[in-house]
């Protein structure tokens, strides 16, 4: 015999978002939602719907938990070594902040920094870092994190690095393991749910299944006006997930951009526009062709705009060229290069210097070529070295 109670309408589909609330809320949600598209396409996009991932506030409290299990179980270390940080924001505040704050709630743990770079230019180097997010759908958050790291302190190439996640792609998971190899460190990735594109050939679709549902889906999007480039989500990510405090921009654009008079079913919430985020903005662009870490571990800019130079010098580079590339006399030039010489980043042959075996080490090949077009930049700024100042690079 039934216990009564009354089954919110869609329960199918949203009885894995959250409790009773949660499902009488989006009942209504859905409902009105629909109301944007024809009867007919109804079935469809409650299919899509039906593979969606929503995580609740109190889903989320349960999860972190969950995470963290995960991690302690496999971690082998002493804990108390660990420092849990989260994704760097060039401006402002992040959303997945609060899954950060979450999961350091939840877990009582003393051992978490808002503040990692802090750490890093004082000098203190966490033994085992780890990087903590909501949701990694190309990958690129937690790289240009471990990025910023690396610029801010070389030494972090010495630390082992774990990225925790509730959510990834197989798109990122891929990229992320192309990075470690490039990279040379290690890195440790722990997730509860991982995913596909939603139209990839035999994930949720065969083949010809997946081909003219992606037609269909991109035929409503088109006549619904969504933005193009956010159709299949944002690089064609195609996933379908949003969190109760917002929706990635990787998710189908159709869910998350309001269409005309509806309003989306999982609205995204976008940063305003203030005199503070401008100024942010505006001073972030200054420092950021400086910021990108092409060689770590060289904090000298000047010194490592001279190395980069040399990668791309198949022949060598002699004594006179190097003095006319940067604008330097003879004195700058030769202390300039004896100190490459000395700390095994050149070698010497024939009056040539070639990048040694240390410096390629130290590179990231990905950003090489746009780290040299960037040298055409910089050079009328190193020139401004003056002619009577003798040249000695600091001690790293």
């Amino acid at each position: 015999m039934g216990n009564g109670r009354k089954h919110p309408k869609y329960e199918n589909i949203t009885a894995s978002w959250g409790g009773v609330r949660v499902r009488e809320e989006f009942a209504e949600r859905i409902d009105a939602w629909l109301k944007a598209f024809p009867t007919c396409e109804h079935s469809f996009l409650l299919e899509l719907l039906s593979e969606f991932y929503y995580y609740s506030e109190e889903q989320i409290a349960k999860k972190v938990v969950e995470l963290y299990n995960l991690f302690e179980k496999e971690f082998t270390g002493d804990i108390n070594e660990v420092v849990f940080t989260k994704i760097i924001k060039e401006q402002g505040i992040a959303f997945s902040d609060i899954l950060f704050t979450t999961f350091w709630l939840k877990n009582n743990i003393s051992n978490a920094e808002n503040n990692i770079l802090g750490l890093l230019e004082a000098g203190q180097i966490p033994k085992e870092l780890v990087i903590v997010d909501d949701y990694s759908g190309t990958g690129k958050s937690f790289i240009k994190t471990v990025n910023k790291m690396l610029q801010t302190n070389g030494e972090v190439k010495n630390s082992q690095v774990y990225f925790l996640t509730l959510h990834i792609t197989e798109r990122a998971l891929k990229m992320i393991r192309e990075y470690e190899k490039e990279l040379g460190i290690p890195i440790k990735v722990f997730y509860l749910d991982c995913t596909e594109e939603v139209f990839k050939t035999d994930y949720i679709y065969n083949k010809i299944e997946a081909e003219y549902k992606k037609r269909d889906y991109i035929k409503i999007c088109e006549r619904q006006e969504v933005k193009e480039n956010y159709i299949l989500g944002y690089e064609d990510v195609e996933s379908l997930i949003t969190f109760y405090y917002n929706t990635p921009n990787n998710t189908l654009g159709l869910f998350w951009q309001n269409l005309g008079e509806f309003v989306a079913l999982f609205p995204r919430r976008e940063r305003k526009r203030t005199s503070l985020s401008r100024m942010q903005r505006e001073a972030q662009n200054r420092k950021r062709r400086d910021q990108e870490v092409v060689i770590y571990g060289i904090p000298e800019t000047k010194l490592k705009i001279m190395l980069l130079y040399c990668l791309g010098q198949e022949k060598g580079i002699s004594v006179e060229d190097f003095k006319q590339k940067f604008g330097l006399n003879s004195d700058q030039a030769y202390n300039a290069l004896k100190t490459m010489l000395d700390e095994g980043y050149v070698y010497n042959r024939n009056g040539c210097f070639f990048p040694d075996v240390k410096l390629r080490s130290r590179i990231f090949m990905s950003r090489i070529k746009k780290g040299q077009e960037r040298f055409k930049e910089k050079k009328e700024e190193i020139k401004e070295f003056s002619k009577q100042t003798k040249y000695i690079p600091q001690k790293f």
